[in-house]
């Protein structure tokens, strides 16, 4: 039997050009936040190779992102803690009117593979929720290999009413970033369940990294949505102010 683990494990070995698990865990929870490479001491060539290995490898790639989940977990509940205390504000409202229903790990890898290329997510509604309650399903998408990926993501909502009628929004995500997907019904019946997923379609060894995900539900009441519409037609109006006074600026510069 130890000879057998032994012959095992050396199977297993990570090959030395290759970044090692520790290496690259601490590697890939810097990428996520902000795609730090000369911090670690690697070029990008020689990180898209060793995700290349580990998309092979799949059993070494989760190992990874079980330890990244857990370190992300407690990073966002530092930060939101840090958030609280500078602003004064609660993350959600004692009324619940907005709140993160997410219920699942909060970053998935996924690829071409049949067997990692989807996640889905199905909530009951409770007494909670309210009628036209909005719907945010968002998260950070990252395409790898990095500039020459080959690959999308679809993402889509759903609503199902207690009258069995349905309201539905997808979306087709092919860059990094963050990306948003919001469903408000125009619907008075009670939610009865959200539902949705996210899929990946791209070629072999292309893969994207989803993090920070949260599928947020906001209670609008009609006083605070106009005051929401006013304000953005006030920043609207400043931002094209300023985008005019820039104008001129680059014409009185280019007279001179």
């Amino acid at each position: 039997m130890l000879a057998l683990c032994g012959m095992w494990s050396c199977g297993k070995k990570v090959p030395e050009e290759i970044i090692q698990p520790q290496a690259m865990e601490n590697l890939l929870y810097d990428y996520h936040l902000a795609y730090v490479f000369q911090k670690h001491g690697v070029t990008e060539a020689e990180f898209d190779s060793s995700m290349v290995w580990y998309s092979r490898h799949s059993d070494e790639m989760n190992t990874i992102y079980q330890n990244l989940q857990k370190r992300m977990e407690t990073t966002a509940e530092l930060l939101k803690k840090q958030t609280v205390r500078s602003s004064g504000e609660v993350a959600v409202s004692l009324s619940g009117d907005t709140v993160d229903l997410w219920q699942d790990r909060t970053i998935y890898w996924l690829t071409s593979s049949i067997l990692t290329n989807k996640l889905t997510f199905d909530l009951k509604a409770d007494t909670s929720f309210h009628e036209r309650d909005k719907m945010v399903l968002e998260a950070n998408f990252s395409f790898l290999p990095k500039g020459k990926h080959e690959g999308k993501v679809v993402i889509a909502m759903n609503v199902v009413f207690d009258n069995d009628s349905t309201q539905g929004i997808s979306r087709v995500v092919e860059a990094s970033g963050i990306q948003r997907l919001m469903l408000r019904p125009d619907s008075a019946f009670k939610y009865k369940s959200v539902s949705g997923f996210m899929y990946y379609a791209g070629k072999e060894h292309s893969s994207a990294l989803i993090s920070d995900i949260r599928l947020m539900r906001y209670r609008m009441h009609e006083e605070n949505l106009q005051k929401q519409i006013d304000s953005a037609g006030v920043k609207a109006d400043t931002l094209a102010q300023n985008d005019t006074l820039r104008r001129v600026k680059r014409q009185e510069i280019t007279k001179r």
